[in-house]
Formats: C-alpha cells, sequence, structure tokens
C-alpha cells in the first residue's frame, strides 16, 4: 500500500514538472485558413491555437519519436500542446522523455491509477507549454476521472505576436457517470474566477450526454472538434462562449495518431 501511496504521489507530482530549459518569449505564427463558426468577424489579433493529439481510441500513445519530432517541427509556432493517453508504465515515464525531448513545461492530467500486469501504471494526458505556470487545479469527478486545469500564458497566432492567458482544462470522458459526476466541477470552471475553456476526448455515444450538461451552463458552448466515424472517441472543446473555434486541421503525426491544430479566438463578444 506504501509503495502504491508513493508511487501516486511521485506521479501527480509531474502535473508539477517545469522543464528548465531556455524558451523565447517570442512565440507562434499560425497558419489560419478560413472561419468554422462564431460571431460576424474573425479577429486573428486575438486568436489562439491549441493542438491535440489522439487516435481517438482507449489504446495507450506509443508513438514517443513521432510525438518528439512533431513538436520540434512545430518549434515556438505552438504555445499550448496536449497528447491524449500519455500512460507512465512501471519505470517507463514516457511523459518526463516527450517534455525533456522537445524543450517545453509540462503538465500531467490524470485519468486514472491502475495495475498492469505486476507494475503500477497511470493513465493521462500530457500538457506542454511555452510558459511557465504558477499553480494548477485537479478536480476528483470520479476514481477514473479528473479534470485538470491551469492558467496558461500563450501568444496569438499573428506576425507581432501578443499575449493571452488561457483559462485551460483538459479531461478524458469515457461513461455516463463520470459526466453526471462532473457537474459540481463544471459549475466551479464556469464561475469568474476561472471563467474556463476545456478541449479533451469523450466517448462517442456520450456526446449528446455531455452537449446536454455543457448547454445547462450558464453563458457555456459545446463543439465537436473532431470525430471519426470509425473511432470510439470525440474530441470535443466547451467552455464560455466567448472562446470562439474558428477553425481545426489535422495533420497524421504518426500511425493511427493525428495532430488537431484548433484555432481558438478570445474575448469574443
Amino acid at each position: 500500500m506504501k509503495k502504491y501511496l508513493l508511487y501516486t504521489i511521485v506521479v501527480l507530482g509531474i502535473g508539477s514538472m517545469l522543464t528548465t530549459s531556455c524558451l523565447e518569449e517570442n512565440l507562434g505564427v499560425g497558419n489560419i485558413k478560413q472561419e468554422m463558426q462564431g460571431g460576424e468577424g474573425w479577429n486573428k489579433n486575438k486568436t489562439i491555437e491549441i493542438y491535440y493529439l489522439t487516435n481517438l481510441s482507449d489504446a495507450v500513445m506509443g508513438a514517443v519519436p513521432g510525438v518528439i519530432d512533431y513538436f520540434n517541427g512545430l518549434g515556438n509556432a505552438c504555445s499550448l500542446g496536449v497528447i491524449d493517453r500519455v500512460d507512465v508504465l512501471g519505470n517507463n515515464n514516457i511523459a518526463t522523455e516527450i517534455a525533456f525531448k522537445t524543450s517545453r513545461f509540462s503538465s500531467y492530467a490524470l485519468n486514472k491509477v491502475y495495475m498492469n500486469g505486476t507494475d503500477i501504471a497511470t493513465q493521462g494526458s500530457l500538457l506542454l507549454f511555452n510558459h511557465k505556470i504558477n499553480s494548477e487545479e485537479g478536480f476528483k469527478i470520479t476514481n477514473d476521472c479528473y479534470i485538470k486545469y491551469i492558467n496558461v500564458m500563450t501568444k496569438t497566432t499573428t506576425e507581432n505576436p501578443i499575449d493571452i492567458l488561457v483559462p485551460f482544462s483538459t479531461v478524458r470522458f469515457s461513461n455516463k457517470e463520470q459526466i453526471a459526476a462532473a457537474s459540481t466541477a463544471f459549475t466551479t470552471l464556469n464561475d469568474n474566477q476561472h471563467a474556463f475553456i476545456m478541449v479533451g476526448t469523450v466517448k462517442k455515444d456520450l456526446v449528446e450526454d455531455l452537449k446536454n450538461v455543457a448547454e445547462g451552463l450558464e453563458g457555456c458552448a459545446f463543439t465537436e472538434v473532431a470525430k471519426n466515424p470509425a473511432a470510439d472517441y470525440v474530441v470535443f472543446m466547451m467552455g464560455r462562449k466567448s472562446w470562439v473555434l474558428r477553425e481545426t486541421t489535422d495533420a497524421l503525426v504518426s500511425g493511427d495518431l493525428n495532430a488537431y491544430r484548433l484555432s481558438i479566438e478570445a474575448g469574443v463578444e
């Protein structure tokens, strides 16, 4: 039991891991094409980009070299990225490896701790960003579902980028019980202190359940970002209506792992 508890504490410590590398402050010029949804005009001077990597399944992400090459290829153009199902299996801590080899700050979004044969393993997602954070929050929904929240500084996608503080959160929903239990956390995230934007994955047959919950929150919207008829999961975005998804593009990273680039305008009235 002591070994299990110690392992859990160590893994959760990944959530506060800050890669001490030299990071430039002049970040990010994006490649925006066309408006996807939202208000009458698209203000690209207030547009950020979030990169979400996933295979839209329950499989563990195994394309570590491909992920490292992908983020290194993006360079400073990526202010914030999320990699779905970066599980820590025994002593094989690929989350630390990816953060170190991409020279980025990181946080770990825990899903659950489980047994992998005789080893203790951790299921979760890895967040990568270019600017240090002062704090983070975790909301326990169930024993196999947690919401991670960070306030992270990003750069807009213009030639002369400006700083925008993003109240970002992520989660992975795989059953109805998790969504039903998340109502209290959603209410907190939707208060004026958090004013959240969330990007995560939800099982395909639970999309309507999550959408109904999201749209029941005052001033919130829900959007399906990426889906595949053959896949088990959908990438979704939800949060304050002032965060408007303008465009999504995708690129193959390796095997069945895809990267979805979300162009999101902040502060839309």
